[in-house]
């Protein structure tokens, strides 16, 4: 008997199993013959089973396919994940940080305006609520220099001032504001000069048009505070000169005892464009045939003339607004030469009281001359107003 290896053996019983798995045969018997037929299976194999979830695919480096979204993905994602960082984009980043901080300083300017705006709101109210207190008095009637109105006078004053205080911090404010606009400009072109830089990727300019469209933005709002700022430096300007004139004149009234309107100074202001009305330029007021305008008889102490005064100075500022005036102090022309002479500097001592009226009251000091004279109609010194 042959003697067999056992490996021999394993190798044999393996083949055969896999011999029988792959044909299944069949006995047909015909006669007498019985004929053993060997059926083979089908070469290809189909079933419903879906495929696995990951399939490797071999080629220069192992690719995973996975779902359909995995492989969408991969075909609309960028080459690379992250963006190439360039010298533009080291510029584009510095101008970033120079926008935001020109957006910081034009938030502060804003900051700026409204606490002064409201600050000078709250001043302007309360001093034309006092000033209206001292008016309401004044024409109720009220002692000559009453030193209740002296004290209201002296806190409208003090509003006064410091409105004008805050005019000179909006004066300010228009200069750091113009400096601003300056460095924007300055941005803007490094900007636009920043688009003809080499070695520039698409992501680069597209972040350099969000800078650009930031810094417009920006010198448009500087450009509107800085004319919001201007305006009301011209308004508070205006109406400051209108009052610090109006107080001069309230403070003649509050020593009086009388009330005023406004410092004819405004007047002259308000009928400036009537000046030309019906009159070729250059041409003066008629004199009204020599008459005075005002005629003050200083026949007893402490006349009051004041208010008649400023009220036929007003009128006809109102009808000639570049009207001009002669006054003239008239001593009477009798006695002897030492009484005259008295008589005559008596005279001057009341045209000069009545001039310096007049110029509290905001008549311009160049629009008054004054002369001196003497008459024989006259029994006690007299102060003539006459209109040019």
């Amino acid at each position: 008997m042959p003697h067999v290896s056992f490996r021999y053996l394993v190798s044999a019983c393996a083949l055969a199993f896999v011999l029988s798995g792959c044909a299944n045969p069949n006995t047909v018997t015909t006669g007498e013959t019985t004929t053993t037929v060997v059926q083979r299976g089908p070469s290809l194999v189909t079933t419903a089973t879906p495929a696995p979830d990951v399939i490797y695919r071999r080629g220069s480096r192992d690719t995973v396919l996975a779902s359909s979204d995995t492989a969408q993905a991969m075909h609309t994602e960028p080459f690379y994940n992250s963006h190439v960082e360039t010298l533009v984009t080291r510029k584009v980043d510095d101008l970033n940080k120079e926008l935001d901080a020109l957006k910081h300083s034009t938030s502060t300017y804003q900051d700026r305006l409204n606490s002064l705006q409201a600050k000078s709101d709250t001043d302007a109210a309360q001093y034309y609520e006092i000033v209206a207190t001292i008016n309401t008095e004044l024409q109720s009637g009220t002692t000559a220099g009453n030193p209740v109105l002296v004290e209201k006078w002296n806190t409208a004053q003090s509003k006064l001032d410091s409105l004008s205080e805050s005019a000179g911090y909006l004066n300010q404010l228009a200069t750091d504001l113009a400096n601003e606009a300056s460095k924007a400009s300055y941005l803007q072109e490094n900007v636009r000069a920043a688009y003809g830089l080499s070695g520039a990727v698409k992501e680069d300019h597209e972040r350099l048009r969000e800078v650009e469209d930031g810094v417009n933005q920006q010198i448009v709002y500087l450009n509107r505070l800085l004319t919001s700022v201007n305006d009301e430096i011209s308004r508070r300007t205006a109406y400051l000169r209108t009052e610090h004139l109006n107080m001069q004149t309230l403070s003649l009234a509050i020593n009086n005892g009388e009330l005023y309107g406004q410092n004819m100074t405004n007047k002259l202001f308000t009928h400036a464009t009537e000046a030309g009305a019906g009159m070729t330029p250059g041409e003066q007021p008629p004199m009204m045939q020599h008459r005075p305008l005002v005629i003050i008889r200083f026949d007893r102490p402490n006349v009051n003339y004041e208010e008649a005064l400023y009220n036929a100075v007003s009128q006809a500022l109102e009808k000639y607004p570049t009207a001009r005036f002669d006054l003239v102090a008239v001593s009477p022309a009798k006695g002897n030469p030492a009484e005259m002479a008295l008589a005559s500097s008596e005279a001057r001592k009341n045209g000069e009281a009545v001039m310096r009226s007049l110029t509290q009251m905001g008549l311009p000091v160049e629009r008054i001359r004054m002369d001196a004279a003497n008459s024989a109609e006259v029994r006690n010194s007299e102060v003539h107003l006459y209109l040019e």
